[in-house]
Order: C-alpha cells, then structure tokens, then sequence
C-alpha cells in the first residue's frame, strides 16, 4: 500500500470547473516522484499488468497548506473482480437456503426512501417480490411537481414535494454518504450505486457525496431492479393501517387513485421517513410502540462559497480542477447553556422549500454533483427535547408544525420563507437589503422577524453561537451571512419502538420499523444499511419458520 500528497494546482483564471480524475493527479506524482516501488508499479499499470487500485481520498488544509492525500496500490485486475464479488455477497447472507417449495405471503415495504429501497431490493434478491408503497409519484413526475412549486408557479401537492416521491427526501439533498457507522454493509451499498450511474469516487474519498442530480438516477435504477427480480412498485399509494390477529401482523389498509383496499400481510418493512405526520398518528391510535424523541431545529446560514473555500483552503476552488468546494463541520457552547451545531452542510448548493403542506415553510439544502452555484449552505441547528415542547408521545410532531406555520406568517404567508442577514439578526433589526450573500431559497423570501418564529433561547443561542464559530472559521460570523428559516425536519421526533434483536416492532410481530422516520438512522448510508438489516431479519424469520414446517 502506498500514499502520496498532491499539492493541487491553481489556476490565475477560472477556465474550467470540472475536476480531474484522482487516477491522473496520482500518475502525475509518481511520474515526479523517485520512489522506486511506485515506479515500478506504474511501469506494470503502464504495460496492462496492473490496475490502480484507490482505497482512500482526503484533503488536508491544516497549517494553511492544502494537499490532497491518496492511498492506493496496484492489483492484478481479477483481484478487485473477486474483491467486488465478496462486497455483493455481504447483503445477503440468507439467498442461498430458501426452499422454493414454501410460500410465503409476499412481504410489503413502505416507502422509497434509502431505506425502503434497499429493503425491497435485498428482499427481491432473496426472490420474495416484495410490494413497494409509496405515498408520492415516481422520478420524473415528481421533479416536475417540485420544479413548478419552486418557480412560484402553483402550490406544494402534498405528496409530491422534497419530502415525498420516489427516493424520500434524501434525493433532494447533497447525496451525502459518509457515516460515523461501522459496517461492512456501506460496501454493499456504494457498490450497487456506482452501478446505477453514481461516480466511482464514492467507494474511497473521505466525505464521498453523489450529487441530487446523480442521485435521482440510482433511485431510479435500483427501482427498476427490484421491478426486474419480480417485485411491484405502486406509488400515489398511501399506506393508512394494519390489522392484528393475536398480536400478529396479517393485513394492511392503503389508499391508491383507486380507492380504499387491503392487502394479505405478515412482513411488513415501515420505512416511512421522518416526515410522515399523518402516519405516525395513525399508528399511535392504532396502539404501536411510539416513544417520543429529542431532534432539533434551527436555520439555514448561507455564505458565498469562495468565502468558505478562501476560509478553509487558501483559493476558491472555482479555480482549482483539482479540488471541489470546501466543506466543514462545526459545534460549540453558547451563553445561553445550549449547544449549536451545523448539519447537512450543501458546498455550492442551495437552500430549497421542503414544506409539504400549503399554510407551512420548512428548509433544507441541497447540491448538485459539481457543487458550483455561488453559495454553501448548511443547518444550523439547536437540540432540543421533551423541556420545550412537551411529555406526549406526539408533541414534538405538533411543536415541528407550529414552528413552520410560524415561519409561514413571517414569510408573509405566501410560502416564501423569512430570511434576514446575521449582522442585522444581532442587531434585532428587520433586513431590508441584502448584501453580498443573495438568499438562494425559491419561490422567494421574506424579510422577515425570527423571533416571531423561535422561542427566545432558541434564537438567542443561533446568535451567539455562530459568533463562536466564526472564530473557528474566518468569515462564518459575517455580517452579510443569509439566515433563512426554520429548519424544522433533520430528525425524525418520535421513534417506532422495536426489539434490538429481531429488530421487529414490540407490539406488532412482523412489523419491522426501519430508517430514519423510525428513529434509527440519520442519513442516506445508514438509512440503506438499516433497511439491508431489517431484510435480512425478516428473510432469518421467513428461514426459520419454513423450517420448522
């Protein structure tokens, strides 16, 4: 194994915005390097002997110097095939000992989140054709919903929107997949998504991002493998309830265009997002296992992203190939006895109109793969728990709600979203002229007064604390940074109650509460890998009872 730094170039003139492929930055170093090993490899790579291998990426801007560190090695080509063979077998430790003469009533998946997807797909791997519900439109369709909303051209449809259709609200996002887990899944999972379109980096930079743009089109194509492998993918359909027989799972109720009806279920995978209000009241009435949980909330800061890439690395990145925007990661104290932190930071992205109802406003980020409009934005947000909103299992839902119908009359309660510059925010004043940073939120914004929106403490604590961290990142206190409100759904604030073991819910048996939206994940990578686990335990349960028969 071998590692080198390559000290990026960077250009006097901005001539070119796409980035050169890691292979070449690293041929490019040994060529100059005396390194006699890795001469000699390149020697083999050169002659076909040999392919170079890339097993991890990272940019190191300390001690105001920036370099990008690889680590690779050269393999002999059949070694990476076997490689990529032993990664796709991890998902499905089961496929091999069904017996094709038992049936199973086909297992149902709701929602096509990464979470949903990847259940529905290792199900279908197992040859089980699971039905997948989701309550929005496919790809295309939902675009287009989510396009016309965003030119100010109609209003949000309910179900078709950031936060609903086929991909969850993931697709609309950074298509960020690194994760704090550890799990020899994530292989699995980046491996099926550079075969659907996602950029081969994604299997070894540090901080590996798809891009909503790229994203959009992995969604699709593992759809359409679960399709080919025998499953069936009904969306506009709502999943509404189940029915119970001696506390077992053997029918759910949904809702399509047409109309009302039931379907025979005893496996049933809940991957239903953090965003399905509507369902979790359902499933309380119905008596599920629902505990309530702590999230957070806050806004949306947006600087120029040559700010932060001048900030972080030394140049804007606009004129280096060799590097794409600077990202960061920021936590501190503040007076106030609460913390804030940033989340889902979006480098050359944008600040996007995730609400899904018409009286309310909520935001989230978003980038495409090349991350080069002029802004970076990230969350900032303020933890918060039962203290501020109340003991019952459903009043965090009920606090996100009053918070974003809050944000909908300061906006003017025209779906555009209240936003003010930081050094007018300190001062208590309204924005009435924004500075360098344009707000990037569309159908528009508002200038409008936070504290109409956010209880005191809480606006209190976004105030001093990015003070504070403007001290750890030169510029990130400025006075012309764009604070867009409220940022309401980075977390899901209940959790589905389920056994550590069987991973199935504790009052439901066959019901598997899965993702995010269920309270165990906080992302794309651990969100798919939770589905991949909840597949696997409802395949073991499948396993064990056809033995026993």
């Amino acid at each position: 194994m071998f590692e080198i730094k390559v000290k990026p170039e960077v250009l006097k003139d901005k001539t070119v915005l796409s980035k050169n492929p890691d292979s070449v930055l690293i041929v490019k170093e040994i060529e100059k390097s005396g390194n006699k090993a890795m001469r000699a490899g390149l020697k083999e790579l050169e002659e076909g002997n040999k392919v170079l291998d890339i097993t991890k990426k990272f940019i190191d801007a300390r001690h105001g110097k920036v370099f990008i560190n690889y680590r690779f090695d050269f393999i002999l080509p059949e070694s990476r095939k076997t490689r990529s063979e032993e990664i796709d077998s991890t998902g499905l430790p089961y496929i091999d000992d069904f017996d094709a003469t038992i049936e199973f009533k086909r297992p149902v998946v709701v929602g096509t989140g990464p979470a949903g997807l990847y259940a529905a797909l290792i199900l279908a791997k197992y040859g089980l054709r699971p039905i997948v519900l989701e309550r929005g439109p496919e790809m295309s369709q939902r675009i287009k919903d989510t396009e016309v909303f965003k030119q100010g051209k109609g209003t949000v449809k309910p179900n078709s929107n950031i936060q609903f259709g086929e991909g969850g609200a993931g697709t609309f996002s950074d298509g960020k997949l690194y994760s704090g887990i550890s799990s020899g899944l994530k292989d699995f999972v980046l491996q099926s998504m550079i075969a659907h379109g996602a950029p081969s980096d994604i299997m070894y930079d540090a901080h590996p991002h798809i891009g909503t743009d790229r994203l959009r089109k992995v969604v699709t194509g593992v759809r359409e493998d679960i399709i080919a492998l025998g499953g069936d993918v009904r969306f506009n359909t709502v999943f509404l309830g189940y029915k119970t027989s001696k506390g077992r799972l053997n029918s759910i109720t949904v809702e399509s265009d047409d109309g009302t009806y039931e379907i025979p279920c005893e496996k049933l995978i809940l991957a239903i997002g953090h965003s399905s209000r509507d369902t979790f009241r359902a499933l309380n009435r119905l008596g599920m296992d629902m505990q309530s949980k702590p999230f957070s909330v806050g806004v949306r800061i947006e600087h120029l992203r040559s700010d932060i890439d001048i900030s972080q690395f030394g140049f804007d990145s606009a004129f280096s190939p060799d590097v794409t925007p600077a990202i960061y990661k920021l936590s501190c104290d503040t007076k106030t006895g609460r913390k804030l932190y940033t989340f889902c930071m979006c480098p050359g992205g944008e600040v996007v109109a995730a609400q899904s109802d018409s009286r309310s406003v909520c935001t989230n980020g978003m980038s495409y793969r090349a991350r080069d409009l002029e802004n970076s934005n990230s969350a900032i947000l303020v933890p918060i728990d039962s203290n501020d909103y109340g003991d019952g299992v459903l009043d965090g839902i009920k606090f996100q709600e009053e918070l974003e119908h809050k944000a909908f009359i300061a906006g003017g309660s025209t779906g555009k979203a209240p936003s003010v510059r930081y050094g007018d925010l300190i001062k208590n004043s309204i924005t009435t002229e924004f500075g360098k940073v344009k707000p990037s939120f569309m159908p528009g914004v508002s200038c409008g007064d936070l504290s109409e929106v956010f209880p005191e403490i809480i606006l209190d604590t976004i105030k001093d604390g990015i003070n504070v961290m403007g001290r750890k990142i030169k510029g990130f206190d400025d006075p012309d940074a764009v604070l867009t409100a409220v940022e309401a759904r980075s977390s899901s604030p209940v959790r589905l109650v389920r056994d550590p073991e069987s991973l199935q819910s504790t009052s439901v048996e066959g019901v598997y509460p899965c993702g995010e939206g269920a309270g165990y994940a906080g992302g794309i990578m651990s969100s798919a890998i939770d589905g991949i686990k909840c597949a696997n335990k409802l395949a073991d349960s499948l396993l064990n009872c056809s033995k026993t028969q």
